[in-house]
């Protein structure tokens, strides 16, 4: 059944290239103001659902509507409330920055001095004022990722799809357009593919993880962390705490414990456990009794990372 007050919703959506199937029967409900980070290996199906999505390639099956308007449908007012910029955004050689999104604009019927204003308040916010006057010919691809993100915003859309958008950007110019797409759920829908884990832990509300053309799970960051979590503690020795390893693992509340070092010559232990008052407090009790110098004791954090490489890389 579709729903209109969706903002995205696609139902078995699927495509095949001759005998090769890239997306299998998507099936997802994104709520509006919401940042979707869509999450797979190079190679996953990523791009080829963005595709789908965006009207720029047909389905084999299945369906997408964006607020309920199909998304192949070539409905003019579809394509209004959506902004697309895909992973190597491509412009007007001939066009400086300012030029261009003007021209953009005007293609979305502002009128030149209002598309000028709109213009000059993205070069801004996109960190683009010092290159706004260059052919965009001359542009870095790292500045054509900033340009393509503000061309993405000219329209005020209801719905942004980015395809890896802060790939060929350092490590500030990454930080900054993260910044842009954590602001934007105040009035906008983001579904953003990317492979950089850190990125959607960031900044993300919910993830979908899609691995050989399927979706493996689809869920709130937050409740996905909890549900992959296991508890225990990470503590930091000054000595080698490999001889205890085989003393913990006896205890019943031990659920694996290992050693690493670190590069400041310390190690960590860390030790997962299934009753929390008695498995604590033995640790600590054998720690002590071996004369460890203890220099840190902590929750264990689940990271996304670990989640990904549990569900997709794996198979």
């Amino acid at each position: 059944m579709i729903d209109k007050n969706l903002a995205i919703q696609t139902i078995n959506l699927s495509k095949r290239f001759g005998g090769f199937s890239a997306l299998k029967n998507l099936t997802i409900e994104i709520e509006p103001n919401t940042i979707y980070g869509f999450l797979g290996p190079n190679g996953s199906g990523k791009t080829t659902a963005i595709r789908l999505l965006t009207g720029l390639s047909a389905p084999s099956k299945g369906h997408s509507y964006i607020f309920g308007y199909n998304s192949f449908a070539r409905d003019m007012a579809a394509r209004r409330i959506i902004g697309y910029m895909p992973d190597v955004p491509a412009f007007f050689g001939f066009m400086n920055g300012l030029q261009y999104l003007t021209y953009c604009g005007e293609l979305f019927g502002m009128d030149n001095a209002t598309a000028k204003k709109k213009a000059l308040e993205l070069i801004e916010m996109t960190g683009l004022k010092e290159a706004s006057l260059r052919k965009t010919s001359e542009y870095s691809r790292g500045m054509k990722q900033r340009l393509g993100m503000a061309a993405v915003l000219v329209g005020n859309p209801k719905v942004v799809f980015l395809d890896e958008p802060v790939s060929a950007l350092d490590p500030i110019g990454r930080a900054d357009i993260l910044n842009i797409i954590d602001g934007l759920r105040e009035h906008t829908t983001v579904f953003f593919s990317t492979h950089i884990l850190s990125d959607v832990e960031r900044v993300c509300d919910k993830v979908g993880i899609i691995d050989r053309g399927k979706l493996i799970v689809s869920r709130s960051v937050k409740s996905l962390k909890q549900e992959n979590s296991k508890h225990g503690y990470e503590v930091k020795l000054m000595e080698n705490p490999e001889g205890i390893l085989p003393e913990l693992r006896q205890r019943q509340w031990c659920q694996d414990a290992s050693s690493l070092p670190n590069e400041d010559n310390t190690f960590t232990l860390t030790v997962y456990i299934s009753e929390e008052n008695t498995g604590r407090q033995d640790l600590l009790r054998i720690i002590v009794q071996h004369g460890y110098n203890l220099l840190s004791f902590n929750p264990t954090q689940v990271s996304l990372e670990s989640i990904f490489i549990k569900l997709a890389g794996g198979k």
